[in-house]
């Protein structure tokens, strides 16, 4: 049986085939980084990756503000190892060869490798904070102000609100993840290194929520019967994180808080809020109250603390700024 390092060469040499030696290089410098995080993180080895492992992977480098390039160069090379060990396993004794993870990411994860860098970057450049978030009377202003079906969109932004929805994890939820009685939501380890539980506020959000469940706010959709979602749609059992997207800077829009900061280099125009403000906002307004940062760190699901620490230290860096506009009398 061929062991990592004769593969390793193996791939090497097939990838020297097209590729610059420099090229091969980084290629085989990331598949050593994937098989030490898979290791270390996943408790997993080379041969027993699947699709959640790469997504827990692209979601903990996104959060740790990883630049797009770094995060599809790896996904990149993983995509290729599997690819070429598939050809490898053909001519040499080898380990099994898993399904290519980079096969099953769907829109939503392709997405995700565009990530928001040069969104962080535009920011700070105009004097605003990395992690754009809204207060609480501004994420009123956005409820007030969402377009229709209101019933539905006004839940959808006050769940990303209270909860620190990601907007893929809000999109595929589930009514059955949902305990009204103990008034929490179960989040499956989508993209997350496993699931987590998050209260909801029944005074904040009881009544949408029981509209929408029990009152035929939900029933109103084209594919609400067949469908074991919380979010169906007349199009599909369940809405898609782009469209709750557009809703949002919609409803930011309408409210008097969106901003173009930037574009894109396909011309698309940069919104300051989106889906992805609101689990700021969750985040920041959890700091304000005072809860401690390991705590935080599990509502958010994030793989590393350092990853939640960038919250704290914003807000710190706003209390300092604040602090400068204090004048004492004499």
């Amino acid at each position: 049986m061929m062991e990592f390092d004769e593969i390793l060469e193996q791939f090497e040499k097939r990838r020297s085939r097209n590729s610059s030696e420099r090229t091969v290089d980084i290629y085989s410098r990331e598949i050593c980084n994937w098989r030490e995080w898979l290791t270390e993180k996943r408790n997993k080895g080379l041969w027993e990756v699947e699709t959640m492992d790469l997504r827990v992977r692209i979601e903990s480098m996104s959060d740790a503000g990883k630049a797009p390039s770094t995060i599809t160069k790896q996904v990149s090379a993983i995509s290729k190892f599997y690819q070429d060990c598939e050809k490898i396993a053909e001519r040499y004794d080898m380990p099994e060869v898993p399904e290519n993870p980079r096969d099953g990411l769907d829109s939503e994860d392709k997405q995700l490798l565009r990530g928001d860098t040069k969104k962080k970057e535009a920011m700070k450049e105009s004097g605003g904070d990395e992690y754009p978030y809204l207060e609480p009377e501004k994420v009123s202003q956005l409820v007030d102000n969402v377009p229709s079906p209101r019933l539905r969109n006004e839940l959808i932004i006050k769940l990303l609100f209270n909860c620190g929805f990601r907007r893929g994890e809000l999109a595929k939820a589930k009514i059955e993840h949902i305990d009204r009685e103990d008034r929490s939501i179960l989040i499956p380890p989508r993209k997350s290194p496993e699931s987590r539980n998050v209260a909801y506020d029944e005074g904040y959000l009881g009544f949408q929520l029981d509209q929408w469940l029990d009152y035929g706010g939900r029933d109103s959709m084209t594919y609400a019967e067949e469908s074991e979602y919380l979010f169906p749609t007349n199009s599909g059992e369940h809405i898609s994180g782009v469209a709750m997207n557009r809703m949002v800077r919609k409803a930011a829009k309408s409210a008097g808080l969106q901003e173009v900061i930037d574009e894109y280099v396909d011309g698309r125009e940069m919104h300051k809020v989106t889906a992805h403000t609101l689990r700021h906002s969750f985040a920041m307004q959890s700091i304000n109250s005072g809860i401690d940062i390991k705590t935080l760190q599990t509502l958010l699901g994030h793989e590393e603390l350092d990853t939640t620490l960038i919250y704290l230290d914003q807000a710190k860096d706003e209390a300092k700024e604040n602090s400068r506009a204090f004048q004492p009398r004499g």
